[in-house]
């Protein structure tokens, strides 16, 4: 039936109010009630029975439902169903007054209609009762959104809080299925409503090795995991900070959380840490909140209204209700009673139980779960509780159909969350689709997957003690290694779909989509590399997966995995030369990761191209050849890095790919730099400027950069050295422009490594420092290393002009020059003459370093100069006009004859340092 309408108030100080049966919703608030009481929705459920609700009477198609609820996002239509399961089940049935069979029907190909008698109100509210709650910064991981009131636990609650007081590590311990998490999340909630204090939420629950404790740490405050210091950096993120870290399941990997941790406490005064686990942290300072089991009523004869004081009882209605049961009378209250002690108080247990109340009568339940739980009396193998749940466990899994017990063994072999694509792709040709998605929408049901309505990505997963369950039962039958292999597979096509959606997503849409992966990733890799070894299949999911190990900045993980890799090829009867090569591939673009040239970059560049030509395979010859000419680039070695230049441009041109064509512009454009062939290189930037036209940020482009950002990046260092500083200056900033309007740190780095040079060679001092620090920030920010380290260089140039000091920074710097490579050198040579030693000068003598071969020449001319040879220091002058001549090298030429003038002349204006 159609809502009554009524005149509102302005919409912006109102609110709406929806009426019908026991059920009140509040639009601007977002709340849900059910007799004065509030009713769990999560927000997609909720904006769902709203649009219901607003158009009662109605059918409802889905294609509108989800155009309203998942504007802009794209998600699969099965969504819709789940989340009307949830919604059905949180309305339950309606009354005889409701004039309803059922709140909601559902008609194929019409769509979906809700049935009751709807009332609208509005009414004049206050600012302050729409006021925000405490924010956390956007960079933390949020706390999860609680979808079930807490029950029974205000004592603990409390508790919790003291102790958070006074107490700045506060650790809940207690045995699986407790309730340590809810009861954590609830306790850091009101916290933060107190205090206003940040919160960031880190889950550990699904990690499979200690070593990944910090990375996940990192993450969850903002920090990239792969910087060299990572406390440090995680230190300096919180610094001066009043946050409270949730840490959750820390029981198995304790050895690893508590020295960090302890190291954070000392140094951030106002850092406080909320865990949970199943055994102390050992920290000092710890305070270990013990949580029991929900107390539960020990007489027999008790009436309803008496046994809902106890909190165990009371869950066990409320989910009950929740699950779809019947009302329940006072005779029921010993039942209940009897239920509660059957299961010990323990919440989880109570949970699986309640489950079965929707569709079992309360006499029945109990007298079968009386049978079932004396057969683990006898059990002296675990600790009581510890029997319990297992006994509870068990009966729940005893009521599954077939279907239903297969789905949920198989879904163990996911680490962390997952979607209704991922539980059918692992179910995929052994049981219908359609099939499955019932299967799992029951298990939701039944409590043995949780369901988070508030996740629109990836809304599934098994808690931690039920995964354990249903991993054991796994391990006992003769499913796991294909179970196992699947996951794999279904890994691989995941970060597979993840990499062509690179160029269509922003950064952080991109990990909300994919970030979560990580985990069940790692997982299927030690399955390949180690469970069940599979080189090949190991070398799929590395080289497909290699954009999230970057993204999160786990590149040093990512290099070890695929040198474990590589050794597990080389160890196989017959080497299998194809995969060998996609993995020497990987482990190139790892080592390049950091910036640096060593022994092991260049063996495995060398193996990489070596393979790619035997097996002759375009795509990674491409990328053997980048990856073998930016590796002579880093080592300075520009001539060589010329030479495969050369060779990448002719196969690129034989591929008639402009991807390809593109890159091999690019690689053309870099390294004619260096070699100083200035109008060449120029000609090469400029032919990937219009060949990048058509590519943005195509998977294609094979090194993650948007094309034409970075081929303006070399352009505009270019033009600057031609003595073009007003040109140089605007691709410059229109490739920063373009880079930060595109959202991808990879491509910034790259626009602002031609960017900040250029503003320190032009003496733009303001607009460097301003780049500079942007490039910092953005490196740090994301754990790009390699970038990190030009960012570092061109500091450097700019405390010339800032140091209070400004020789004596000189001095310091030029003291440390023997222990910098030749690139590095190359650019300070660019920023002070000062900074041009005897091995630099040697260096170019021998045909080296020719980019700057003119500076270095006027270095030399003004070190004769201070030693008062005018001659030599005249010849070395004109040397260096000569060779920026040849190389067209107008800027480098200017600077020189301005040297031979005040050398000629004295009293002409000083000379650049």
């Amino acid at each position: 039936m159609q809502a009554k309408s009524e005149e509102s108030p302005d919409p912006a100080s109102a609110e709406v109010r929806w009426y019908f049966g026991d059920f009140v919703v509040w639009e601007a608030q977002r709340r849900f009630e059910r007799l004065g009481n509030a009713v769990r929705l999560g927000p997609r459920s909720f904006d769902l029975l709203l649009q219901l609700i607003k158009r009662a009477g109605e059918f409802v198609s889905k294609n509108d439902l989800l155009a309203a609820v998942w504007a802009g996002v794209v998600v699969e239509e099965a969504s819709v169903r789940v989340h009307m399961s949830t919604l059905r089940k949180a309305l339950g049935e309606p009354g005889d007054s409701d004039e309803c069979k059922e709140w909601i029907s559902n008609v194929p190909l019409r769509g979906y209609r809700f049935n009751g008698r709807v009332r609208r109100e509005a009414t004049v509210i206050s600012a302050r009762a729409l006021a925000p709650e405490p924010q956390s910064d956007p960079g933390f991981a949020p706390l999860p959104v609680r979808l079930t009131e807490l029950v029974g636990r205000e004592a603990d609650v409390a508790s919790v809080l003291g102790a958070l007081e006074s107490h700045r590590l506060v650790t809940i311990v207690g045995t699986g299925g407790i309730g340590k998490t809810r009861l954590a999340i609830h306790a850091a909630e009101s916290h933060q409503h107190t205090h206003g204090t940040e919160i960031a939420f880190v889950d550990l629950s699904s990690l499979i090795s200690q070593d990944h404790v910090l990375g996940t740490l990192a993450r969850a405050v903002g920090v990239p995991a792969d910087l060299p210091d990572t406390v440090g950096a995680i230190t300096h993120r919180l610094m001066g900070r009043t946050v409270l870290l949730l840490i959750d399941n820390c029981e198995h990997v304790v050895d690893s959380l508590a020295p960090p941790l302890a190291g954070l406490l000392s140094v951030l005064p106002d850092l406080r840490i909320l865990a949970t686990s199943r055994e102390a942290l050992r920290v000092a300072g710890e305070y270990v909140f013990r949580l029991p089991a929900l107390a539960i009523p020990n007489a027999e004869q008790i009436s309803l209204t008496q046994a809902l004081n106890w909190p165990s009882v009371e869950l066990l209605v409320e989910r009950a209700k929740a699950a779809g049961a019947g009302a329940f009378d006072e005779s029921h209250g010993p039942l209940l009673a009897q239920i509660t002690r059957q299961v010990d108080g323990i919440p989880l247990a109570i949970e699986l139980v309640a489950a079965r109340l929707g569709v079992q009568p309360v006499v029945d339940l109990a007298r079968r779960l009386d049978d079932h739980m004396r057969l683990y009396a006898f059990s002296r193998a675990a600790l009581p509780r510890h029997r319990t749940l297992a006994a509870a466990l068990d009966w729940s899994i005893a009521l599954l159909g077939d279907t239903e017990l297969r789905l949920f063994r198989w879904l163990s072999v996911f680490r962390g969350r997952f979607d209704v694509e991922s539980a059918l792709g692992v179910s995929a040709g052994s049981m219908d689709n359609e099939v499955a998605f019932d299967a799992l929408i029951s298990l939701v049901n039944k409590s043995l997957v949780f369901f988070d309505s508030n996740d629109a990505v990836a809304p599934y997963r098994l808690l931690d003690t039920t995964r354990s369950y249903a991993a054991a039962l796994l391990a006992q039958s003769d499913e796991r290694p294909a179970l196992l292999l699947r996951h794999a597979v279904l890994m691989c096509d995941l970060m597979k779909a993840a990499a062509a959606e690179l160029s269509d997503l922003t950064e952080q849409a991109w990990a909300d989509r994919y970030a979560h992966r990580l985990d069940d990733v790692r997982f299927a890799l030690e399955v390949c590399l180690t469970q069940q070894p599979d080189a090949k299949m190991a070398a799929s999911l590395l080289t497909a997966s290699a954009p999230l190990w970057f993204h999160l900045a786990q590149v040093v993980e990512y290099r070890d995995r695929v040198a474990a890799a590589l050794a597990l090829v080389d160890r196989q009867p017959v080497r299998d030369m194809e995969t060998a090569t996609w993995l020497n591939t990987a482990l190139v673009s790892a080592l390049l990761h950091t910036g640096r040239s060593t022994p092991e970059l260049g063996s495995a560049a060398d193996q990489a191209l070596a393979g790619a030509l035997a097996v002759k395979i375009p795509v990674l010859e491409l990328q053997a050849r980048w990856g073998r000419c930016t590796h002579d680039m880093f080592r300075g070695e520009y001539a060589a890095a010329l030479g495969q230049a050369h060779t990448l441009m002719a196969a690129a041109q034989s591929w008639s790919d402009p991807a390809a064509l593109n890159l091999a512009h690019r690689v053309m454009a870099m390294a004619n730099h260096f070699c100083g062939h200035f109008d060449i290189a120029r000609m090469h930037s400029e032919a990937s400027v219009r060949v990048g036209g058509g590519l943005g940020h195509a998977r294609a482009n094979m090194v993650g950069v948007n094309a034409i950002v970075a081929a303006k990046a070399m352009l505009s260092r270019t033009l600057w050295v031609q003595g073009e500083t007003a040109k140089a200056l605007e691709e410059a900033s229109d490739a920063v422009g373009r880079a930060q309007a595109a959202g991808k740190s990879v491509s910034l780095c790259s626009a602002l490594y031609g960017a900040c040079p250029v503003a320190l060679w032009a003496g733009e001092l303001e607009l460097a420092a301003q780049w500079i620090h942007l490039m910092t920030d953005e490196a740090q920010r994301r754990g790009l290393v390699g970038w990190l380290r030009y960012a570092e260089w061109f500091s450097q140039g700019l405390q010339l002009s800032i140091a209070p000091d400004r020789d004596l920074y000189v001095r310091e710097v030029a003291s440390q020059l023997s222990s910098y490579d030749a690139p590095h050198r190359e650019m300070l040579a660019t920023f002070c003459i000062d900074w041009v030693d005897d091995e630099m000068i040697e260096r170019v003598s021998r045909g080296g370093s020719p980019w700057v071969a003119a500076e270095v020449w006027r270095a030399a001319g003004w070190r004769a100069e201070q030693n008062a040879a005018t001659d030599e220091a005249d010849a070395f002058y004109l040397r260096a006009i000569e060779a920026a001549r040849q190389q067209g090298a107008v800027a480098w030429e200017k600077r020189a004859a301005l040297a031979l003038v005040r050398v000629r002349l004295p009293g002409a204006q000083p000379v650049h340092r």
